[in-house]
């Protein structure tokens, strides 16, 4: 956390103070459009009686209720996980990955496994380095820098299963085709360059970047495919390839493409999905599928059949997706992608080293094989047993406000052991246990490491305050103050009158069919609307009321007794409403205090909070910087 420099302070109340920034944030908030001198003012006073009343609140020490605490806990949680990952590193991985989604490139591969059983699926080794492979893959590089051809090296040294095929061409790829180390590789080199060999975990790789070209998008198809059983014989490749041919002229002869799949194709779950293939783009499937494929020029276009390592295929042209090619959108494009991508692991590393740095992390304890030793001790005697210069007590490493200790770090340990995650060499382990203990520090004090955290916080705090005080102040008391409420009733009856009315039924009803039962039957159903409800099983509901004529629908001044308003009904869920019109009351007439109760709360409300707001301008005396509240208006 850097020093900042202090606020400047717009106004004052009691011995609290509010700065210029924090009336701003929340005056954008509420007027995003900005506005005048006049309505920064109007919001001063709005916000001053807002800062008044939560004062109040914290005086009472509300926020220690147990109920306020839940909430603030609840919200907490549902907002900290968005600040616990690093959003411009997620930005920038979204704008890499929109530039590279703008051109396909075709790449050759050399891939030297660290163990044989690996592309079979039975790779499972201890310890999966060998030389051999090492020594494979040097050899490979060496002949290549002696310039000799890529994919004839490809073809003597490469492990994959297609290479007597492709000769190492493994055709064009796009952004999320490879692992995301691979494709970084890919990405960078230039045309006609091949990289030095990289370790991944399953093998050695070296990649060449033989060609570009601006990118093709996507494509959704359907196709019928005649798949070759393992080690297919010559003779059932040229029946599928008759059949094949027969399907062809059928579909050029106006056979529907669909019915023929069904029949014929031998993709899994045929009948569910049609034949028809998710939308695809480059390096989904093999390069000959979607070089044919993407050959198909426009929607409904049928392929030839061709050849695959898995059968016989004919494709059907759905639709072309084109290239998305407006880079402000980035981020909608690809941040979901990049979240579920092995990449978010780069983002995550990132923002953990500089959350080490941030919350103040410190080695404290510099005995190392010390460490290590009482450790071993720890699992293989299942307690702690202290030394001379170490105990559980012992600190290991500091943040800001808190201490990490040797038992902290056994906890770790154990923790690891019990969910069969694998102890990793004890220096590994204490790099994630570091990374970890300060993302937990991180999280518990957010609030000191984030701003805008910060902010939302104290605002949802505040807000919760203000609506207890409020309720405990104004809003109970003036709903249980019934002599108050009459007396204020009887001394502003005059403000309380009914403008020319009518009294009216309600009818709300499950569906348009019930209420063209009850509009068919009107003066039946209007006599017994109170138990409506209950015989008709809740598909009937009525209640009655007093409105004045401007709140009734339908034509202004045609409202009489026996009318019924226009039906309108949720397209959603059916339910119907209508009012039928009992009485016409065209003269104004006084209300009486019930009908006038709602009202009269509400009124009393306002005047019981400006009461109570003058009290505490009294206790917190406001003094406003105006020179300051000037230039904000300028």
């Amino acid at each position: 956390m850097g020093n900042l420099l202090p606020a400047q302070v717009l106004f004052t109340y009691g011995k609290h103070q509010v700065d210029k920034d924090e009336f701003l944030r929340a005056y954008h908030k509420n007027n995003p459009s900005g506005g005048n001198e006049q309505s920064l003012r109007e919001y001063l006073d709005l916000f001053i009686a807002f800062k008044l009343k939560v004062q109040a609140a914290r005086d009472r020490k509300m926020d220690t209720l147990p109920q306020q605490k839940r909430d603030l806990l609840s919200f907490r949680q549902q907002i900290e996980t968005d600040y616990m990952t690093d959003t411009v590193i997620i930005h920038d991985l979204a704008v890499e990955a929109f530039q590279r989604s703008q051109v396909n490139i075709r790449l050759s591969h050399i891939f030297i496994p660290f163990d044989a059983g690996y592309l079979s699926g039975s790779y499972a080794p201890a310890s999966p380095d060998t030389m051999a492979a090492f020594e494979k893959i040097q050899q490979a590089y060496a002949e290549l820098r002696n310039g000799r051809d890529f994919s004839a090296i490809a073809e003597k040294y490469s492990s994959d299963p297609e290479v007597k095929k492709n000769k190492g061409d493994i055709g064009f790829i796009t952004v999320f085709s490879l692992p995301y180390a691979l494709e970084n590789i890919a990405y960078t080199l230039r045309e006609g360059a091949f990289s030095i060999p990289y370790k991944s975990k399953s093998g050695y790789h070296i990649i060449k970047r033989t060609g570009t070209r601006p990118a093709w998008g996507k494509m959704e198809a359907a196709q019928i495919l005649l798949a070759y059983t393992p080690g297919a014989s010559a003779n059932e490749i040229r029946v599928q390839k008759k059949l094949a041919d027969s399907l062809y002229r059928a579909l050029q002869n106006g056979s529907d493409f669909s019915t023929l799949v069904k029949q014929f194709s031998s993709e899994r779950d045929i009948h569910r999905t049609g034949g028809v293939i998710p939308e695809f783009g480059i390096g989904t499937y093999d390069p000959v599928f979607e070089s044919r494929a993407f050959a198909l020029e426009k929607d409904g276009d049928i392929s030839q059949p061709f050849e695959t390592s898995f059968g016989i295929h004919i494709v059907k042209r759905i639709r072309r997706i084109p290239v998305i090619t407006d880079s402000t959108r980035s981020e909608d494009l690809f941040k979901g992608e990049v979240v579920q991508d092995a990449r978010i692991a780069i983002a995550r590393d990132r923002f953990t080293d500089r959350i080490i740095k941030e919350t103040g992390f410190k080695k404290r304890f510099q005995q190392d094989a010390v460490l290590w030793r009482l450790t071993d001790t720890f699992l293989i005697n299942n307690s702690m047993v202290s030394q001379k210069n170490i105990t559980d007590h012992t600190v290991l490493f500091s943040f800001d406000k808190e201490n990490i200790t040797v038992k902290d770090w056994l906890g770790f340990i154990r923790s690891s052991q019990n969910n069969n995650t694998g102890l990793l060499p004890y220096p590994d382990m204490m790099k994630q246990f570091v990374a970890a203990s300060a993302m937990a520090y991180y999280r518990l004090h957010l609030e000191d490491y984030n701003r805008d955290f910060r902010n939302q916080i104290t605002e949802f705090s505040e807000s919760n305050q203000l609506f207890g005080i409020m309720e405990s102040e104004v809003w109970d008391k003036a709903a249980k103050d019934k002599k108050g409420l009459e007396a204020y009733y009887q001394q502003h009856r005059e403000k309380y009158t009914w403008g020319p009315s009518a009294n009216v039924i309600f009818f709300t009803t499950s569906d348009p069919e019930t209420a063209g039962v009850i509009v068919k039957d009107i003066n039946h159903y209007a006599a017994k609307w109170r138990t409506l409800e209950e015989s008709s099983n809740g598909k009937i509901i009525a209640d009655s009321a007093r409105l004045e004529l401007d709140q009734i629908p339908g034509e202004k001044g045609h409202t009489r007794p026996g009318q019924i308003t226009e039906r309108i009904t949720d397209p959603a869920s059916r339910s119907t409403n209508f009012m039928y019109i009992l009485s016409v009351n065209p003269q104004p007439a006084q209300r009486s205090f019930e009908e006038a109760r709602g009202l009269v709360i509400n009124d009393y409300q306002a005047v019981l909070e400006d009461k109570w707001l003058t009290a505490l301008k009294k206790k917190y005396p406001v003094k406003i910087n105006e020179k300051l509240l000037q230039t904000l208006a300028e």
